[in-house]
């Protein structure tokens, strides 16, 4: 038996049903040593080579994102700020992220975003 709540699986009104989307609190994490390890493949070049520019661009988002700036980071997407607080000494910054859709549509110019 599905609970709302806190925790529980409810269904949500205006959400797309579970087969949609990944499920959030289910999710893998990429740590940035994976990350590291990922571009470095990506580039043909040594994890070393790679970390520090990885760190900096890591920085350089972290301080637009603390300063409300808007991304717009192709192939990325487009990331703005929705919530923002200052919670026991630390930010806590919800981001809302918009994609093109990968494959037909996105050759095709398709964007949709029935909210926006």
């Amino acid at each position: 038996m599905a609970k709302n709540g806190p925790g529980g699986q409810g269904k949500r009104k205006g959400r797309a049903e579970a087969g949609d989307r990944p499920d959030p609190d289910n999710a893998t994490v990429l740590q940035k040593r994976q990350l590291v390890a990922l571009i470095a493949q990506r580039v043909g070049r040594r994890n070393a080579e790679v970390r520090e520019i990885v760190e900096a661009t890591l920085a350089e988002l972290g301080e637009a994102i603390s300063a409300g700036q808007t991304l717009a980071l192709p192939p990325l997407g487009r990331a703005r700020i929705s919530k923002q607080k200052d919670v026991s000494g630390s930010e806590v910054i919800v981001l809302r992220l918009r994609r093109r859709k990968s494959g037909a549509d996105a050759d095709a110019g398709h964007d949709h975003d029935e909210n926006d």
